[in-house]
């Protein structure tokens, strides 16, 4: 139908203005441009392998370590982040139960966490005075941001849930997984218990107490189930990057052991296809990799860094690739590693029945690039001294990092890291795509 509709397009422009048409369509849908704004909040709050969760404007920071295998308290960092020129707010808040006497998570290290509505879920991570991965035999961890209080979900007894890790990669969407999509390697069929809340939270791969993995598992928030989905390719790995568009998982880089890896994106179509019914994710098969040529422009092999969604607009959508480790430590955890300060953009396909859309049907008629599926370094500033302070951060990895949708669907935020100088990072920053 777009292909049609385009080619309408291309004959009403064609009439218009040949010239201006052409120009029109042969403008490159990147590199992007973008600026770093630094967060100050007037107090330092340096940590590495924690998480970040952003929610009505406030960014959520909870656990990590300011030295190697050392966390950090259970406390939750709450920064209200700058908008129309005011500064950012901060406040720290102890770690209570929604019922006294209750259990809170842990302090940990290297785990994830996502947020869903006004719920923070948290998975996995390591602590303890063994640095172990957490047995919470899959326990998810909620903190409500309304309330300011923790809580939990058990998944049901004899069903299926991940292995404990840490240094895993995680994602979430608001939508629910589809009723006929059943537990892979699991005769259980669990007793749905309402939670009230929608949402589907994925973890991919990460480090246990026997090694590397290199799987993926889904966690139905209304039912506390976990279902097993198909493996993405390649060698099992710590330190990916996992993030959920368009009804669509990508997967990009990681850590085997030995190299960092990269060198392909790999996607999972999860819609659900035209034949099921009701609502709800599916599996849509199995996992595609879109390669990278050795001729072309590429964000090179990168582990523990950020990769997430955002929109110029009219229906044109990218996954934006962030810092992360080049090169390993040789003294593993304890030391730095070589690391990244540059910001990829990963073309996605554009929305249906949008402006996008025509512009990209025409294109393919005239035998034009898209751009879909191609990387571009985006365009930021080159970072210069201003009474003192960097304009940009400086290359890391280990941070944490987050879309700003509730603030604007073209932002991400960034907080701490470890750096060159096996330093935890204390700044915060936020990055802005220019439409």
């Amino acid at each position: 139908m777009e292909t049609g509709l385009a080619a309408g397009y291309a004959v009403e422009t064609a009439a218009e203005g040949a010239v201006g048409a052409g120009i029109a369509l042969a403008k490159s849908t990147m590199p992007l441009k973008a600026n770093w704004q630094r967060i100050s909040i007037g107090t330092p709050l340096p940590r590495s392998s924690h998480s970040l969760s952003i929610v009505g404007g406030v960014a959520y920071i909870f656990g990590g370590e300011e030295r190697p295998r050392e966390p950090v308290e259970n406390d939750m960092h709450l920064v209200t982040l700058p908008s129309s020129g005011a500064d950012a707010d901060y406040k720290k808040v102890s770690a209570r139960s929604n019922n006294e006497g209750g259990e809170v998570p842990a302090a940990r290290v290297g785990h994830t966490a996502n947020a869903i509505g006004h719920r923070i879920y948290v998975f996995g991570g390591r602590g303890g005075k063994a640095i172990e991965p957490l047995a919470e035999k899959g326990r998810v961890w909620i903190f409500d941001t309304m309330a300011a209080q923790w809580s939990f979900l058990n998944p049901p007894e004899g069903s299926i849930y991940p292995e404990p890790r840490s240094y895993h990669a995680s994602s979430a969407t608001a939508h629910p997984l589809h009723t006929s999509y059943g537990q892979l390697e699991s005769r259980f069929d669990p007793l749905p218990v309402d939670t009230g809340t929608h949402g589907t939270i994925f973890i991919h791969a990460g480090c246990s107490a026997k090694g590397r993995l290199g799987d993926l598992w889904a966690f139905d928030v209304n039912t506390s189930t976990w279902t097993k989905f198909p493996d993405p390719p390649g060698p099992v790995r710590g330190g990916p990057s996992l993030t959920y568009a368009l009804n669509r998982l990508y997967r990009y880089g990681g850590f085997d052991g030995e190299n960092e890896l990269g060198g392909q994106m790999d996607c999972l179509d999860i819609s659900v296809s035209s034949e099921a019914k009701g609502e709800g994710l599916g599996h849509g098969g199995q996992w595609k990799s879109v390669t990278i040529s050795p001729d072309a422009l590429s964000p090179g092999n990168r582990s523990v860094a950020g990769l997430h969604p955002v929109t110029t607009g009219q229906g044109r959508n990218y996954l934006l690739l962030c810092l992360g480790e080049k090169t390993p430590s040789l003294s593993g955890h304890d030391g730095a590693g070589e690391f990244w300060g540059t910001v990829w953009s990963f073309q996605l396909h554009s929305e249906s029945m949008t402006a996008a859309s025509f512009k990209d049907a025409t294109r393919r008629l005239l035998h034009a690039k898209t751009g879909e599926n191609a990387w571009a370094q985006v365009d930021i500033p080159e970072a210069s001294m201003e009474a003192g302070q960097l304009d940009g951060p400086r290359p890391r990895g280990w941070f944490a990092s987050a879309p700003g949708a509730d603030i604007g669907t073209q932002m991400l935020v960034l907080w701490g890291g470890v750096q060159a100088n096996n330093e935890r990072a204390n700044d915060g920053w936020l990055l802005t795509i220019e439409s």
